[in-house]
């Protein structure tokens, strides 16, 4: 039985005057289905879920792709070393022949900003190594089962987060009706929700600039001159 999940909605309902079970004027499926776009709303931007994953690479296959619920990678690291972030366009300024670069070890992840769930170790290794990564990731679609009338899922963020969930809840629901008194209500609940996403935003913030490996390419691969030498790479910003 999903009582966090239920308790919201019945809470929900208490603001939307929509308590008369022989009358409802929304249904448990369309509640349910807000609530799931309200956790989903949270997460797109908010690593508030960091889920983990383990890559086995292949020799000979560049490209790999995170898990199907990712939205971006935020840390990596094969063989315990954490390895450094890096886009294709800062790899390329440093050194544009950076796809020929071989070593025995990886030592970066390029990460394309405008398909972020596939990634590309670098350089070129002769044998497979594992690659563990953290990743932002979204939430599952809660569903309703109309014939226990119960959700099917839980929900996965925090239940510090219930109230904003409530109010987006509220403030779609009403939206629904699209008269002006109901959009003015839509309104102020919006924006008690656009509170509670701010603050998760501004914690996670403060979280990951202390655990998120932020690092430059440094354009050094190796120091045997016969796979790759010696280069110096542009102190760039890593970024997406």
């Amino acid at each position: 039985m999903a009582q966090r999940e239920l308790s919201i909605l019945a809470n929900a309902r208490i603001t939307l005057n929509d308590t008369n079970t022989d009358n409802q004027r929304w249904s448990d499926e369309r509640l349910m289905q807000l609530l799931s776009d309200g956790q989903d709303d949270m997460c797109k931007s908010i690593p508030i879920i960091a889920s983990k994953a383990t890559i086995n690479t292949v020799v000979g296959q560049d490209v790999y792709r995170l898990p199907g619920d990712s939205i971006k990678l935020l840390r990596a690291s094969s063989e315990g070393i954490p390895l450094s972030l890096t886009s294709y366009d800062e790899i390329e300024d440093a050194k544009p022949d950076w796809e020929e670069d071989k070593s025995s070890t990886y030592s970066a992840i390029i990460v394309n900003a405008l398909s972020q769930q596939e990634i590309r170790p670098y350089p070129l290794v002769s044998t497979s190594k594992p690659i563990k990564v953290r990743y932002h990731a979204r939430p599952v679609v809660l569903g309703w089962d109309s014939t226990t009338k119960d959700c099917m899922e839980e929900l996965t963020i925090s239940d510090m987060w219930d109230d904003g969930l409530k109010q987006y809840v509220i403030g779609m629901a009403f939206l629904d009706y699209g008269d002006e008194a109901s959009n003015s209500r839509a309104s102020t609940a919006l924006g008690i929700y656009k509170g509670e996403y701010n603050k998760a935003s501004n914690l996670a913030k403060n979280a990951f600039s202390k655990r998120l490996r932020v690092t430059h390419f440094q354009g050094k691969v190796s120091h045997r001159s016969d796979i790759g030498g010696n280069y110096a790479g542009s102190n760039c910003r890593s970024g997406y």
